[in-house]
């Protein structure tokens, strides 16, 4: 056996033995998770899973768009052009805590040390507005590392990318870096904005286009040519067929492009997409129908019922699974876990869930409608 092959095994032992001990004495993978509560009522915010990092600055882009300038903890690792990544911030006492895409590209990170997202205020939402307002003086945030897969696909294959509204921001990261790194594959920008002064960074994108003549960028103002439809594609980009179609914005207009450059002949492996800042909702309780739960990692799908609704962990629990859970009142956060899709009622806070990915309490969440997560 080679040295490399016993240091392997060794840390692996160790790890085991780590997890071991931590599952025995506090029913968690690691006993810093066990203390995770004790150390936030010295260090609000801190946590296991995430990076305490600094908002330097609130940029205002539009009425109703903002980027956070952030610097990451050192523990930080980078990220893709076009990733994603969680922000949690403490709102009175409780941390609340949203996925936005990094809309600056990794040269840029690389060089400054500094990342931005650039977030619209959703109508009625919770969390947007206040971020904006939160960190107005700057402040302290949390960061988990960075992730997805809608990014520049490998190779050099020439690429369309359709946004709409502030789905812009993870091809603006990709075309950013494109520009630094000197990637020279074709790439085409249509991008969708109700008006000009929705524009989003639209100096920014023309000084890159025309620096770079593989980088083409159309603006399309809804408000005079109405939606996507096949006679834009045709007529902005007539090669579109030759090319990888990457999408992402709200989640009708993925729809529809979905559907219409598919009946113009691109097949369904040359469409990337990424839905896209999922608007807060509000469901009455009588809205609730019985709901597919499909708890991923355990490979389980179980039914919840309207009419008799248990929370997540009971569901779990009833369909075999052994999550980790503590207190099964809200409290001790053990049983915390993340929802991938779907709606769930917080029966401690009374509040429903956005429709997108955020983490959950299994023992105080009932499923509204069919959810994904990630047990």
């Amino acid at each position: 056996m080679s040295q490399a092959e016993t240091s392997v095994q060794s840390g692996s032992f160790f790890s085991k033995a780590h997890e071991w001990v931590a599952q025995s004495l506090t029913q968690q993978n690691k006993i810093s998770a066990y203390l995770e509560p004790l150390i936030q009522m010295a260090v609000p915010g801190w946590t296991t899973e995430a990076i305490r990092s600094k908002v330097i600055q609130v940029r205002p882009e539009t009425n109703d768009v903002y980027t956070l300038v952030i610097r990451p903890g050192k523990r930080w690792k980078g990220f893709t052009a076009g990733q994603h990544l969680q922000i949690t911030a403490e709102q009175n006492g409780t941390l609340q805590t949203r996925f936005f895409s990094v809309s600056s590209a990794p040269a840029h990170f690389r060089k400054t040390g500094l990342i931005e997202m650039s977030i619209r205020v959703q109508e009625g939402g919770r969390v947007t507005p206040w971020l904006r307002e939160a960190f107005a003086a700057g402040g302290i945030c949390n960061l988990t590392p960075a992730e997805g897969d809608f990014v520049l696909p490998a190779g050099n294959d020439p690429v369309l990318m359709i946004a709409g509204g502030s789905g812009i921001t993870p091809f603006r990261s990709m075309l950013s870096q494109m520009a630094a790194t000197g990637d020279k594959r074709d790439a085409h920008l249509m991008f969708y904005v109700r008006d000009e002064a929705n524009a989003l960074f639209k100096e920014e994108f023309e000084k890159i286009a025309a620096q770079h003549e593989n980088i083409r960028v159309t603006f399309m103002n809804s408000a005079e040519k109405g939606v996507f439809s096949a006679e834009h594609i045709q007529e902005v980009c007539p090669d579109f067929a030759e090319r990888k179609v990457m999408i992402c914005g709200p989640t009708p207009m993925i729809q529809l492009v979905r559907g219409v450059v598919s009946e113009q002949g691109v097949s369904a492996e040359n469409i990337m997409f990424e839905y896209f800042g999922a608007a807060p909702i509000e469901l009455d309780r009588a809205d609730a129908k019985d709901a597919y739960v499909n708890f991923e990692k355990g490979g389980v799908a179980a039914m919840s019922s309207a009419e008799n609704p248990v929370s997540l962990l009971e569901l779990a629990e009833q369909n075999g699974l052994k999550p980790l859970a503590g207190c099964r009142v809200g409290v001790c956060h053990q049983c915390k876990c993340t929802k991938k899709s779907g709606v769930v009622l917080n029966t401690l806070t009374g509040q429903y869930s956005d429709t997108g990915r955020e983490d959950i309490q299994l023992c105080v969440s009932v499923p509204v409608n069919d959810v994904v997560l990630d047990v």
